[in-house]
């Protein structure tokens, strides 16, 4: 690999029915200048599938990220000498929060900085029995993945076949409880309380930026949602915030957009 030596780690933590494929339009323009670390997050690509119901926590999918990075810094990795950016899609914004307070203090003062693309918000989300019940039954079958992605996820002149089709297999070969967990109890966690006091330690020490990008037609993570429930969050918090809106995009933003997602980083 080929980077710039004074660059960060790009830890990339992809969305409920993704995997770390997700990010290779993103990853194919950053691999040149950064180190790069794109993880399958429990139950999804290749990742580690526990036949437990209740392990698909954000908390547990945070704990997974925190201890790859510690034992990348046992292992004494120099891709982890000049730090660490967290780069989180919707789900995965959600782990990407989680994670800090996951992670001993001295990791967490390699956090470099957070780009959260569409993220879901720390506090819980309590949606609509019949919206809940439909994304329980969202990657069931082919034609499902593709009715979620044509009417939910995505602008589809935005997407190639390719990307459809890879979509379609990352959404369906999901493990059974991964699938059920975000929709039936990851989006209702509450981590506030943990991320603020992870936050206020860390910012005693350093000033953590966030760039947040949204979608201007996301239609499961709306600007509104993410000013008040990421943004505001954070700067209450003493992050500095910027977020930028992405027009004619949906949610799918690292598929939809990969270059503006490149530039935010």
């Amino acid at each position: 690999m080929s980077y710039t030596s004074t660059r960060p780690l790009l830890v990339f933590l992809h969305y409920w029915g993704g995997s770390s494929s997700t990010w290779h339009k993103v990853i194919s323009l950053a691999k040149e200048e950064y180190p790069i670390l794109s993880l399958d997050l429990r139950g999804w690509g290749q990742s580690f599938c526990p036949d437990d119901p209740t392990a698909y926590s954000i908390s547990i999918m945070a704990d997974d990220v925190a201890g790859t990075l510690e034992k990348m810094a046992d292992e004494r990795q120099t891709s982890l000498d000049n730090g660490f950016i967290l780069v989180g899609h919707s789900m995965g914004g959600k782990v990407a929060l989680a994670t800090i307070p996951a992670l001993s203090d001295r990791i967490r003062g390699k956090l470099h900085s957070l780009v959260l693309v569409a993220p879901a918000p720390p506090t819980p989300l309590k949606l609509p029995g019949e919206i809940q019940e439909q994304q329980q039954k969202a990657y069931a079958t082919e034609e499902s993945v593709v009715w979620n992605i044509r009417h939910i996820l995505a602008n589809m002149e935005n997407l190639s076949a390719a990307d459809v089709e890879m979509i379609v297999r990352d959404s369906l070969s999901g493990h059974e409880w991964a699938k059920k967990a975000w929709p039936s109890y990851g989006m209702q966690e509450d981590i506030t309380d943990s991320v603020a006091r992870a936050l206020s330690s860390l910012q005693a020490k350093k000033q953590i930026t966030a760039k947040i990008l949204v979608g201007g037609s996301d239609l499961v993570e709306p600007r509104e949602r993410v000013e008040s429930g990421v943004a505001r969050f954070l700067q209450e918090n003493g992050v500095k915030v910027s977020l930028r809106v992405v027009e004619g995009v949906k949610h799918l933003l690292p598929l939809e957009c990969p270059k503006v997602v490149y530039e935010m980083i």
